[in-house]
């Protein structure tokens, strides 16, 4: 995987791996493989309750969101 090709699934991965359990924690483990334009997005992007609802309602992350439920 290249920094230009970061996936929400390879960070959800990451993110699992890492135990995130708060926002800190899963941007501390995907640091190293997000470029820095991008980190200041993901930090936009949570400092913006809109932008994160509608992330959160898309139909992409409620898939992630069920598979996280069933342990896939």
């Amino acid at each position: 995987m290249s920094k230009d090709n970061f996936s929400i699934e390879e960070m959800l991965r990451l993110a699992k791996a890492a135990n995130a359990k708060k926002p800190e924690d899963l941007l501390g483990a995907v640091q190293s493989k997000v470029p820095n334009d991008k980190i200041n997005e993901i930090k936009r992007i949570l400092g913006d309750k809109k932008a994160l609802e509608d992330i959160l309602n898309s139909e992409q992350a409620q898939r992630l969101m069920r598979q996280f439920r069933n342990g896939k």
